[in-house]
């Protein structure tokens, strides 16, 4: 059998799949909104500031001081056109003609003399007597970096808390996954246990069973039951074969003895006779029950007519039965009718058909009888609420006729007589047959 993982083993796989996602995701939430709040604090700060520094630089510029650079406490300094140079940043000039106005961008690099430092720089326009000129805004915000700091010590308390969360949550799946599948496993070991012979309904699982663990347990009881119903068919067709062979072969037999009895050439035709008829019957009949264990393309046969003399000839196979009987059998021919079947099989059908009759009608009438969409058999007997005394393959015959005609895609009905006995009813499906 091929190796698999049991559910319990799949379901800690899918977890610690989901939970990674989750915390990942999370993870990458909380750096965003970090990053975004810490970006929207300084851009405004640096809005406000730059409009501190305007008025300021117009201040200082009207008094004949034309500085180039502003500090803004707490956090901003302001530089005029470009602060290469000037703040000790170590930026490409091309990065700062790059920058959009009034929007803040995060910067990491070497202030000189004070290392790796990230701050936040601004490009805005004011009005310096009259002319339109640029200011650069550099926000060192240290304490924000302690406080994002101490945020991300906060959040990672919290991380560890949902890990541990995570963690009892995958114990309590996974007890939930071993009580559900519980019944699965007790279920494969019964099976396991039981012999190839015992086909008894399997029963329920112990434990949580639950609306998917009852059907499959009905489904599996179910095939037990197809299962057994096949056997029981098959024991039954056996005892069918060697009691309808036993005739045949007693036939054979006894030809075979009485030929070392006599010279006589008419004898010995006589016996030779009774064994080719004989093993025609056996050929015949062994042909019809092997032709119904397997497959045959029904559509390549031909529609044939009944004949009378073909009816005829299988009911007077079987008139020895009606020995000391007063019972009248008879062909009625009403209609031609067009069926597709092998004549082999039509006579074991008819004939399995006609012996029951012959076996439950002590006295009246048998009649063989075809008309435009069937054919039937009727009789004056016991009916099919008692079953005839010493007759052997009784219900045999009716299992093999019901099997000719499934095969056929015929169908065999058997009915009461309301003056007595029973009729069996062949009705006949043979498709687009076209009229004779």
């Amino acid at each position: 059998m091929k190796r698999a993982r049991t559910a319990k083993q799949l379901t800690f796989i899918y977890f610690s799949i989901l939970a990674f996602a989750i915390i990942t995701f999370y993870l990458a939430i909380f750096e965003i909104i970090l990053e975004d709040m810490e970006q929207l604090t300084a851009q405004n700060r640096m809005k406000q500031d730059a409009i501190v520094a305007e008025k300021q630089l117009e201040n200082l510029w009207g008094k004949g001081n034309k500085v180039n650079s502003l500090t803004i406490p707490p956090f901003s300094h302001v530089y005029l056109d470009n602060p290469i140079g000037v703040s000790g940043i170590s930026v490409e000039p091309t990065f700062l003609d790059s920058l959009s106005t009034d929007i803040a961008y995060e910067v990491n690099t070497d202030l000189i003399g004070e290392g790796e430092y990230e701050y936040y720089i601004m490009r805005t326009e004011i009005s310096l007597q009259g002319e339109k000129k640029f200011i650069y805004l550099l926000h060192l915000d240290s304490v924000y970096e302690q406080s994002e700091e101490e945020v991300f010590q906060t959040q990672t308390k919290q991380l560890v808390l949902s890990f541990a969360l995570l963690c009892l949550s995958l114990w309590i799946v996974l007890r939930i996954s071993e009580i559900l599948t519980a019944p699965l496993s007790g279920l494969s070991e019964t099976l396991a246990r039981r012999s190839a012979q015992d086909l008894e309904p399997i029963p329920p699982p112990e434990g949580v069973a639950t609306r998917e663990v009852l059907q499959l347990v009905e489904q599996l009881n179910q095939y037990q039951n197809k299962i057994h119903q096949l056997l029981e068919r098959e024991r039954a067709f056996n005892r069918y074969a060697s009691h309808e062979l036993r005739t045949p072969l007693m036939v054979i037999k006894g030809a075979v003895s009485l030929l070392g009895h006599s010279d006589d050439p008419a004898f010995i035709e006589k016996q030779r006779q009774r064994l080719h008829h004989a093993s025609t019957e056996m050929n015949d009949f062994v042909s019809t029950l092997l032709s119904l264990t397997r497959e045959e393309d029904i559509s390549k046969l031909s529609p044939r007519p009944l004949r009378y003399q073909e009816l005829s000839d299988i009911l007077e196979a079987h008139r020895l039965l009606l020995k000391d009987k007063e019972v009248i059998a008879e062909v009625e021919l009403d209609h031609e009718l067009q069926v597709i079947i092998p004549e082999t099989s039509l006579k074991i059908l008819l004939g399995n058909l006609i012996k029951n009759a012959f076996a439950c009608t002590e006295q009246g009438r048998v009649t063989l009888r075809v008309e435009a969409d069937n054919i039937s058999v009727s009789d004056t007997g016991t009916g099919l609420d008692s079953k005839p005394r010493g007759v052997e393959g009784f219900g045999l015959g009716l299992l093999i006729a019901h099997d000719i005609c499934r095969k056929y895609s015929w169908t065999l009905s058997l009915s009461n007589n309301a003056e007595g006995g029973c009729t069996a009813r062949i009705d006949i499906n043979n498709g687009d047959i076209p009229a004779p």
